[in-house]
């Protein structure tokens, strides 16, 4: 009896007192101007070879409602209709987008992912660094990407990298962000050109909202501080800490 005791507390001890469950994350998908039939595979897979994550893919995310999207503790968005910026979704949806922030549902943005609904007024106050008639870039080139703030859960512990990706330059600033790095490339060292903002959180309600400009196709995306960048931004836009290093 009492072998048999010992043996259940051993297996509690090593099998049940593990609480952690993974984070339910939803990636958006279906459109976008940039190789989003690339990206989102790529997606997908790295959150699951993460081991933290249980994840979900729609390509037709104007079909989604609160009560379907209550269930994720993290949206990504990896979808556009560029160039009908002007596009809107339905009222419930839109509704229940913002309610499931307010509540405590995380939003995750990378790249062009924001540069949607010109034209709702509550989805530009939760985004930041869209494309704008201002806004432009050069070719894909390397890009140093710099940690301005070290204490925040995402960033604490990262160190700057370098990223070939493509640069935003002028994308638009929404200023209830805030900035966690900026980045530049040789031709706005060249001239003289302030570093981009190019990392941002907000937090709206409960919830919390990651976004970065880097990311633009499978090759930036495979680079080890965009994925490290990224896996820690959604943990954080999901559950508010980090744990992965």
């Amino acid at each position: 009896m009492r072998s048999f005791i010992f043996i259940s507390l051993l297996l509690f001890l090593l099998f049940g007192c593990n609480t952690n469950k993974p984070i339910n994350i939803l990636i958006l998908s279906g459109s976008n101007n940039h190789e989003w039939k690339e990206t989102t595979p790529f997606l997908v897979e790295m959150f699951e070879v993460n081991g933290n994550f249980k994840t979900d893919l729609t390509n037709k995310p104007d079909t989604l409602n609160y009560n379907i999207i209550k269930n994720y503790d993290v949206i990504l968005n990896n979808w556009n209709s560029w160039p009908e910026n002007d596009l809107r979704w339905n009222p419930e949806l839109e509704s229940g987008i913002l309610r499931y922030l307010n509540e405590g549902g995380g939003l995750v943005f990378f790249h062009a992912s924001t540069s949607v609904f010109y034209k709702w007024p509550e989805f530009r106050e939760i985004t930041t660094a869209s494309w704008e008639e201002k806004t432009g870039h050069g070719k894909n080139d390397t890009i140093e990407v710099f940690i301005e703030n070290k204490t925040h859960p995402i960033t604490k512990g990262i160190t700057d990298f370098k990223i070939f990706d493509e640069l935003w330059i002028n994308a638009r600033e929404n200023e209830s962000f805030t900035v966690l790095g900026t980045a530049t490339d040789k031709t706005q060292k060249a001239a003289g050109s302030k570093n981009q903002p190019a990392i941002f959180v907000k937090e709206v309600g409960d919830g919390k909202i990651f976004h970065t400009i880097l990311g633009h196709d499978i090759e930036a995306m495979n680079n080890d501080g965009f994925k490290k960048l990224l896996l820690r931004g959604t943990e954080w836009a999901a559950i508010g800490k980090v744990t992965f290093e």
